[in-house]
């Protein structure tokens, strides 16, 4: 090639990049500050002995080919053999089911089984892509190729490497690829720089903007190898559950604002803020105790110390402990159905048991059913943030006096936790939280009514123990785990990064949790003593609890104005899906204009939000992501629209149920 073809193709090369820093500074402004004035080091565009733009790296060129010819190529091997991820769900046999939101999910599931093989064919068959994760961004040709291949509608780009990216923004123009996406009512977005947790936070993001049902399928194209981008793929095959977990169901709210309604009623006092009182015993090491199999390895060690700590049981953790004569000074309980009842109760009644549950205060979450707190010494009440119930205190609370922690679930060690810190307690010690276990065998303590020959779910039980999902341990190198236990985890370690001040030690032989360090519970140590400290336990939970402005004489008007508020917009967003739909494309611009409307409302009416929000992500991701197995377009879109009716038919029915039973007693 010629000086004069050379000297076009740089200039050429150069204006793609003043495009693309335009279109970064309209659309994606933090891109545009990142690169606007970039000097590249050791990596570049380069014009190759070929006369072909590419990748110039470490003294040499990346690509040993035409770049275009090889993008080309690989676009070809992944279409006929793409990477993908398939949302699914477990569901419970017809003989477990009670509610009605999972009886009508199985359903589906039933009808999508008689109908199909139950195979996914090769969903890049497909005209329209839904979703693709590119990994890596080389110099771009691949994703400017899969577009013109297939419409996308959204695309997340992720280059770990800023000069690679660079590269990038001289070789390919963004604006048009932009614009694809958006006429599809997707998006387009880049992420430059991070490592594997990055692009499961970045995705993760990207879904709760767009909508979860974009989850249904997602492709993975991988441009070339690195170490990074191998994790990164691991990393999201490790964490892929937590895109969709607790987003909770109507049915579930409804029973939320039932309990919190009664607790209220008879006045169980909230937890406070924390700058509202002074937590005198906030130095004292406090243990955090779960029901994990670590738990019978420190059972002599709790027994021993016992008077000179503060004990915190987490749910079934209460009776290993009471079993061995080992007293709480406070439990935690966080499920709301009012099966924990029997569990209690059952507890309570133990003949062996020397320490009964009325010298015992009880911390639960708002939602728990008021039948529990008959046992204890005194409850109080922990506010759950992205609940009903717990929205409900929320609009109560005009002074904002009260504590809304964060992450208090999916397990009751997350609200044993998330109560230590708003208490103000600063050393924590983790025993039984082992979120994952050596065997499958012994997957709680072995002094838990788990092992009882009485307990009728242990079959049940110990098929939900049966994985083959790991993750690094925190004494061994990995454990077993699954996906209840590793959200848990990770909401625990969320917490634990708003807390930066707590000093939390994981005594536990399970799974490692980030933000704690591991400490063998043999290697713990006390200088000073804790005198009266049932008293000074009781007393710091009265300062810290109170209440004021939880009168029951705003709470019916507010419950009326949503009740009115949700009924307009239930009729909003049937409206949007009523007419038949041909393909799976209508069927998605109507699921994301329903959820730009639960959005909205989400400003308006917190409690309207939170009833619904979660039923329409799982039956919208649900029903696409059953769609991917008929071949067949026209019964395809025959079982779309069954699917949709049905849906309607379910959601007239619970609402029914949220006017006359918001304040009737669960149902289960």
């Amino acid at each position: 090639m010629n000086t004069v073809d050379n000297e076009l193709k740089k200039m050429m090369l150069h204006a793609t990049l003043l495009a693309n820093l335009t279109l970064l500074k309209e659309k994606m402004p933090r891109v545009y500050d990142a690169f606007k004035g970039y000097k590249p080091t050791g990596t570049g565009v380069a014009i190759d002995d070929d006369g072909n733009e590419n990748l110039f790296n470490n003294g040499k060129f990346a690509y040993a080919e035409n770049p275009r010819e090889f993008a080309k190529k690989q676009v070809d091997k992944f279409l006929k053999n793409p990477i993908y991820s398939h949302y699914n769900m477990k569901h419970a046999v017809d003989v477990g089911i009670v509610f009605k939101h999972s009886a009508l999910l199985k359903s589906i599931h039933n009808v999508r089984n008689k109908e199909t093989n139950n195979k996914v064919s090769r969903p890049t068959n497909e005209n329209r892509l839904e979703f693709v994760c590119f990994l890596g961004g080389g110099l771009g040709y691949q994703v400017e190729e899969l577009l013109n291949k297939k419409v996308v509608r959204n695309v997340f780009l992720f280059e770990p490497n800023f000069n690679s990216f660079y590269a990038l923004l001289h070789c390919i123009e963004l604006r048009p690829l932009f614009n694809k996406c958006l006429s599809q009512g997707g998006v387009f977005t880049i992420r430059v720089g991070g490592d594997e947790h990055t692009i499961s936070n970045e995705i993760s993001k990207l879904l709760m903007e767009q909508g979860h049902f974009n989850m249904s399928l997602i492709h993975f194209f991988q441009h070339y190898d690195s170490p990074l981008l191998t994790k990164s793929m691991d990393k999201m095959k490790e964490v892929a559950h937590r895109w969709h977990g607790g987003w909770g169901f109507f049915e579930d709210e409804i029973i939320g604002i039932s309990h919190t309604l009664t607790n209220l009623k008879n006045r169980l006092p909230v937890i406070k803020s924390a700058n509202s009182y002074k937590n005198k015993l906030k130095n004292f090491p406090l243990f955090i105790v779960a029901n994990g199999p670590s738990l019978d390895s420190a059972i002599a060690f709790l027994k021993e110390n016992q008077d000179n700590i503060i004990i915190v049981s987490c749910g079934t953790a209460m009776r290993a402990l009471l079993v061995n004569n080992i007293k709480p000074d406070i439990h935690i309980e966080m499920e709301r159905p009012a099966s924990l009842y029997a569990h209690i109760e059952a507890v309570n009644n133990l003949e062996s048991n020397p320490i009964k549950l009325n010298d015992i205060n009880i911390v639960a979450l708002n939602t728990v059913y008021d039948g529990v707190f008959k046992f204890f010494k005194q409850a109080y009440l922990l506010t759950k943030i992205n609940d009903a119930g717990g929205s409900l205190i929320r609009h109560l609370d005009k002074k904002q006096m009260y504590s809304y922690p964060l992450g208090t679930n999916p397990t009751v060690t997350n609200a044993a936790l998330a109560t230590a810190v708003e208490l103000g307690f600063t050393k924590l010690y983790l025993i039984g939280t082992d979120f994952g276990y050596l065997s499958n065998e012994h997957h709680h303590s072995k002094h838990s009514f788990y092992y009882n020959k009485s307990y009728k779910w242990q079959e049940g039980m110990k098929k939900n123990m049966e994985t083959k999902m790991t993750v690094k341990g925190n004494f061994t190198e990995r454990v077993f785990t699954n996906n209840l236990f590793d959200s848990a985890k990770s909401n625990v370690e969320l917490l634990l990064t708003h807390y930066p001040h707590v000093k939390a030690y994981n005594t536990s032989n399970g799974a490692h949790i980030s933000g704690t360090q591991p400490k063998n519970i043999n290697d713990i140590s006390f200088n000073s003593t804790l005198t009266n400290k049932s008293k000074k336990v009781t007393s710091l939970l009265q300062d810290a609890s109170s209440l004021e402005l939880l009168s029951e004489v705003n709470v019916e008007h507010y419950i009326t104005q949503s009740q009115h508020a949700l009924k307009q917009l239930l009729e909003q967003l049937i409206a949007i899906t009523t007419p038949y739909f041909t393909t799976r494309a209508q069927l998605i611009e109507a699921f994301a204009l329903q959820h730009k409307l639960i959005l909205k409302i989400h400003k308006e009416n917190e409690m309207v939000y939170i009833l619904i929000q979660g039923t329409f992500k799982y039956f919208q991701t649900y029903i696409l992501s059953n769609t991917y197995y008929y071949d067949d377009l026209a019964k395809r879109a025959e079982f779309m629209n069954a699917c949709i009716d049905v849906f309607h038919d379910h959601l007239a029915d619970i609402y029914q149920e949220f006017v006359v039973a918001y304040d009737q007693p669960a149902k289960v």
